[in-house]
């Protein structure tokens, strides 16, 4: 079976030739379902390599085709491409991240959020703090007022995820991090009165997270020092394997020896023990050893979309048997193949967790990058962490802070969540997990 890449009025598409079918016949035929009027000579028709290839023009990995000439293509390869052709790619990529949505949609989501102004509202992660993936004190400040605006009480940002991420030390990015945080009159968590006592108040609280923990790998100490400091919850791995545990891209392995001693660790100090980004073994491995509830920070179900990135349905229910909850994340590439975060697509999500572990275990995140050319230009050339193959760098949506409001308004009117459901989902079930691990 061959298969080609036919281009169109500049539009990529896959078809498989099963038959000794004219190639002139297969672009006039695309051209005609297409409604565009073209010559077949004007089609650019070209085989796909099977297998990874730096030369070829298109490539096919387990079923993802991946362009190393088309910066505009769902997939692109950007192994030795030049810094302009970086910068290109992430002005693509940034200008399909935000959300539309209609007045009628817009209204009501604005009903659901005035029905709910007395509970607790929590986004168990923003994926920023100053110094990470190129933050700086404005970006920072720019993502924690927009989660303020939005609704929150209380917003957990990261100051850590891979090796490379940046380079200033994490205890010097927390240090920035709260500076920001008090500049803006917002409180930094010490435990769940905090939380309570800011939104009486009228403020919002902040808390820090790391989404891996290679920072401790050769000082376990170091989790009590990021805790005293306002840490509160950790990954093992940010999707690669290290020398804690096993990470979602490979899918290889599951919790080490060391791994064992971080949990022992996390659990003395307070801190929740987080396997989002981390494998299914990993998950159900800091399941059987944690002594507190596990939490999956921002994870989405593989049954309802199957990447790596994605949790299974053992892992979802080991998390749940803990008394630990699953966070539906509104990353587009996690929710399904079209990239689609639109809240329709993420309440599946929500409503499939729920339905393996309880509308009890299920809480919200939307992992919106604040920063996402910058983020797109310094690190979508990272093949080790986002490799192409794995449907990393597709151009995708992103659930914002102000679309949990969509999501309830979803979740009530499609599915039919009580008043108590809901306020579950929006912090409570969290509060839960955060006072278990922190008394």
């Amino acid at each position: 079976m061959a298969v080609f890449v036919v281009s169109i009025a500049a539009i990529p598409i896959t078809i498989t030739k099963a038959t000794d079918m004219k190639l002139s016949m297969i672009a006039i035929a695309t051209s005609a379902a297409l409604s565009v009027s073209v010559f077949a000579a004007d089609a650019k028709i070209q085989p796909i390599h099977e297998g990874y290839s730096d030369t070829a023009p298109y490539y096919e990995v387990d079923g993802k085709v991946i362009s190393n000439t088309d910066i505009h293509a769902n997939l692109w390869n950007p192994r030795g491409k030049t810094k302009d052709q970086i910068i290109e790619r992430a002005i693509f990529l940034a200008e399909k991240y935000d959300l539309k949505r209609t007045e009628a949609q817009v209204n009501r989501a604005q009903k659901a959020q005035q029905d709910y102004t007395g509970s607790i509202v929590i986004n168990s992660v923003m994926p920023s703090a100053v110094g990470i993936i190129g933050n700086t004190e404005q970006h920072y400040a720019k993502g924690l007022k927009r989660n303020r605006d939005a609704g929150m009480d209380l917003t957990s940002t990261t100051v850590f995820a891979f090796k490379g991420d940046g380079d200033m030390p994490i205890l010097d990015r927390i240090d920035k991090s709260t500076k920001v945080i008090n500049d803006l009159g917002m409180e930094l968590v010490k435990n769940t009165d905090t939380i309570r006592q800011a939104k009486a108040d009228g403020k919002m609280a902040v808390m820090f997270n790391s989404q891996g923990a290679d920072y401790a790998i050769d000082d376990l100490e170091m989790i009590k020092k990021v805790k005293l400091k306002g840490l509160h919850a950790a990954n093992f791995t940010y999707n690669r394997n290290n020398a804690l545990a096993g990470g979602g891209t490979k899918q290889d392995m599951g919790v080490t020896d060391l791994g064992k001693k971080f949990i022992e660790h996390a659990n003395a100090n307070g801190v929740i023990v987080d396997v989002s980004h981390s494998s299914n073994q990993t998950a159900i491995d800091a399941a059987k050893y944690s002594k507190k509830p596990v939490l999956a920070s921002h994870s989405n179900a593989a049954a309802v979309h199957n990447v790596s990135r994605n949790m299974s349905d053992e892992a979802i229910k080991a998390v749940g048997a803990t008394g630990g909850a699953v966070c539906t994340t509104g990353v587009g590439l996690f929710l399904n193949p079209e990239g689609d975060a639109s809240p329709e697509r993420f309440a599946e999500h929500v409503e499939y967790t729920a339905n393996l572990i309880g509308r009890d275990k299920t809480c919200f995140s939307t992992d919106y990058v604040h920063n996402i050319q910058d983020y797109y230009a310094n690190f979508i050339g990272n093949v080790d962490v986002y490799p192409p193959e794995k449907g990393f760098g597709a151009p995708i949506a992103n659930i914002a802070p102000e679309n949990i409001w969509d999501v309830v308004a979803v979740l009530e009117d499609k599915y039919g969540w009580s008043k108590e459901d809901v306020r579950g989902f929006l912090g409570e079930n969290l509060m839960r997990v955060y006072a278990a691990n922190w008394s």
